[in-house]
């Protein structure tokens, strides 16, 4: 119900903040506007505002129109002052492009307001245990490699970092990823990912060998954990034996082994120390386990006013669009497989995992999605709003308007296009919910 409810919410939002803008244009360039719909097929709710507009929310939530008085669909318009197709090129290019910019405007406020009222942070990109025979080992990761950079890229963060490879997806030449290693020293490790290219669906961390680093933060006085001489900052390799590749693992161990003596390795200042702790047992709400007190260490945080949140909420949109536009070049040019277009289905999961994490993380997915919807209308595809703002330019600098006929015909075109690649994703949604 959940993941239903979180669907129909976010196309809701993005769909009608793009056609608002579309609205908005129409209605300051004297345009009558008859619909403004968000949805397709049979209308659930509706009202008339006194300016003659039809306002619906329709039963198929896939998508939404803004239908204004035009010549081309009613002969009886032509010479109407509100008429849209007669309006100048300029002023149609203005109204196609103004639901794509609106879907910006709705990501940056979004990426305001988290960053205003949450601020930003994150878990340190330190590599933990690296699994044999993988591309991590390959480059030479080693565990307690501090990343740095990718290229000329400096980051601090394991989003940053995931962003940095998906740019680099379908490429053929390693990353050349910066790291300080445990001692201090600097070093460019060579990272292969066209393992994680040939399936970009697969968690990319698990896919190329490497583990985030659980690393140790406060160690509470006279607890377990500092009476077996753990510290601040110490990076755990192995506990009871086996490698800990993730916190949630360590903690599982340990509080599954209350009272047992765990031989525990971890890296300080470059070097190796085993040690051995004994969780305490601990009962709470009538449950047993053990305990030993430490807190996540490697996490970093930055808190912005509502004016320093601003450029940091550009350059998170802008690392978004990045990521969108570097995807889609490469599903043109094949570096990417098809097979990894998501259609409804995904974008519903996507929203109810998302929803189900918190609020942040849900307004975080509504914001990148909302940019998606901007990016592609934008493309210069006869039914998109970027094919109509192509051919308004072209109109501009011909002075004159296109033939009826050319018009038609790519709009058939573009049609057959949008329809192709919507069914594709629909087909791969459906391959990967029965395979």
């Amino acid at each position: 119900m959940l993941t239903v409810l979180a669907f129909v919410v976010t196309i809701i939002i993005i769909v009608a903040f793009h056609e608002w803008g579309h609205f908005l244009a129409m209605r300051a360039f004297g345009v009558r506007v008859l619909t403004f719909s968000v949805g397709f097929g049979p209308k659930l709710l509706n009202f008339t505002d006194k300016k003659g507009t039809l306002w619906t929310i329709s039963a198929v939530p896939l998508g939404g129109y803004v239908k204004p008085l035009d010549a081309r669909e009613d002969e009886t318009a032509e010479g109407h002052p509100g008429e849209f197709s007669s309006k100048p090129a300029w002023q149609r290019v203005i109204t196609y492009a103004a639901g794509p910019v609106f879907n910006f405007i709705l990501a940056m406020l979004i990426y305001w307001v988290l960053l205003a009222g949450y601020g930003q942070s994150g878990m340190r990109a330190v590599i933990g245990p690296v699994a044999p025979q993988t591309a991590a080992e390959q480059a030479g990761f080693q565990p307690g490699d501090r990343i740095e950079a990718v290229g000329d890229v400096a980051l601090e963060g394991w989003r940053p970092f995931y962003n940095e490879m998906i740019l680099h997806l379908g490429e053929d030449a390693p990353l050349a990823v910066t790291v300080r290693d445990a001692r201090g020293e600097k070093h460019v490790r060579q990272l292969d990912i066209s393992l994680w290219s040939q399936d970009p669906e697969s968690p990319p961390l698990e896919t190329l060998g490497i583990n985030q680093a659980v690393v140790i933060g406060t160690v509470v006085e006279g607890s377990a954990a500092e009476q077996a001489g753990m510290r601040s900052a110490d990076l755990v390799l192995t506990l009871a034996g086996q490698p800990v590749n993730n916190w949630q693992t360590w903690q599982e161990t340990i509080m599954s082994s209350a009272g047992v003596s765990l031989p525990l390795t971890v890296i300080r200042d470059g070097e190796q120390v085993s040690l051995t702790v004994v969780p305490d047992s601990v009962t709470e709400q009538g449950k047993t386990f053990g305990r030993i007190g430490v807190g996540a260490g490697g996490i970093y945080r930055q808190d912005f006013s509502l004016l320093s949140a601003i450029p940091e909420a550009g350059g998170r949109f802008v690392e978004q669009v990045e990521v969108i536009l570097s995807s889609l070049a490469k599903l043109v040019t094949g570096k990417l497989s098809l097979d990894n277009l998501g259609g409804p289905i995904t974008i519903a999961q996507v929203a109810g995992e998302s929803a189900s994490i918190g609020l942040a993380s849900f307004l975080a997915l509504l914001a990148y999605l909302s940019i998606t919807l901007g990016v592609i209308n934008l493309l210069p595809i006869p039914m998109l709003d970027g094919g109509w703002i192509f051919f308004g330019i072209i109109e501009m600098i011909r002075g004159r308007s296109l033939p009826e006929r050319f018009l038609l015909a790519a709009q058939g075109v573009g049609l057959t296009l949008v329809v192709s690649f919507m069914l594709l994703a629909i087909y791969n949604d459906l391959v990967k919910q029965f395979s």
